[in-house]
């Protein structure tokens, strides 16, 4: 005898929930970093020039409204003022932390107004925030420092590790810091490494090599982007206990600083080449 399977509408929920609404949000200049707030998705913009460190003042933050993947604000932030080349973001409470050039900025989602700014001297090309454990860590590609700021002081120290020629993408858990690199930029080498915070120690993870630009960590696999060559960047996932890479399908002209849905079901990913955000399932 066959069983007899019912769908409720719970079920149809579900299943609709397990996919992006939509494959792609258009509508953007360059697209560097995303963020997501529950359906929010923010999206750093570095503005109409591929300039990452041009103090142009025509940078923004994007809002996409993540039921219907639609740009539901173009100028999301800032709301008064101007942002540069805004890259990676994080968020503690209501606030949201933008790398912007050589200061990091924060903005109140709720009445848009900013309500921080954070100047770090030594540095021109801040990429990528992360939060976690009352700190903001932010990566630096021009000195390769990664800066620790409390979040309640403001104050600021360079992690006591080795430089990270090019430091990039950022994840934090578990007192880790997972960073990813571009290395040396006429001849792209850059890797994997993990910083343990409270050791103050560092080690590199696995011999992969590239230019490489966001990273996430789900389990034991590490998620993390390569811009490739001829604009064919692609995402990978490395093991983290064996170190094995492998690529993910799909070509991605210029995969930045990606992050992961907080249903952990897909890859939200700034298509910075094109002026796109793509979303892609998880393997």
């Amino acid at each position: 005898m066959k069983k007899a399977w019912i769908i409720t509408p719970a079920m149809i929920i579900s299943m609709a929930q397990a996919q992006p609404p939509v494959k792609e949000t258009t509508g953007f200049h360059h697209p560097e970093s995303v963020y997501q707030s529950g359906n929010n998705l923010y999206v750093a913009d570095i503005g109409t020039a591929m300039t990452p460190v041009a103090k142009d003042g025509d940078g923004f933050i994007g809002r996409v409204d993540l039921s219907t993947g639609q740009l539901a604000d173009a100028h999301f932030l800032p709301m008064s003022g101007k942002l540069n080349a805004p890259k990676g973001m994080a968020m503690d409470g209501n606030t949201l932390y933008v790398a912007d050039v050589d200061r990091i900025v924060g903005f109140d989602v709720v009445s848009r107004r900013q309500v921080a700014e954070i100047a770090i001297e030594g540095t021109g090309f801040l990429n990528d925030l992360v939060a976690g454990d009352g700190m903001l860590y932010a990566s630096a590609t021009d000195n390769g420092k990664v800066y620790a700021i409390d979040l309640k002081t403001f104050r600021y120290e360079a992690l006591p590790v080795d430089s990270i020629a090019g430091a990039n993408g950022l994840y934090y858990a578990g007192h880790k810091l997972y960073c990813v690199s571009i290395g040396n930029w006429s001849h792209p080498d850059g890797t994997v490494y993990i910083i343990d915070v409270r050791n103050r120690t560092m080690e590199k993870q696995g011999d992969y090599k590239g230019m490489l630009d966001g990273v996430a960590v789900v389990d034991n696999t590490l998620y993390f982007s390569d811009w490739g060559k001829d604009q064919k960047g692609l995402l990978l996932a490395m093991n983290l206990s064996t170190k094995g890479v492998k690529a993910l399908p799909g070509a991605i002209s210029g995969p930045a600083d990606f992050t992961i849905s907080k249903d952990r079901r897909y890859f939200i990913i700034p298509e910075m080449l094109q002026g796109k955000v793509l979303y892609r399932p998880l393997p």
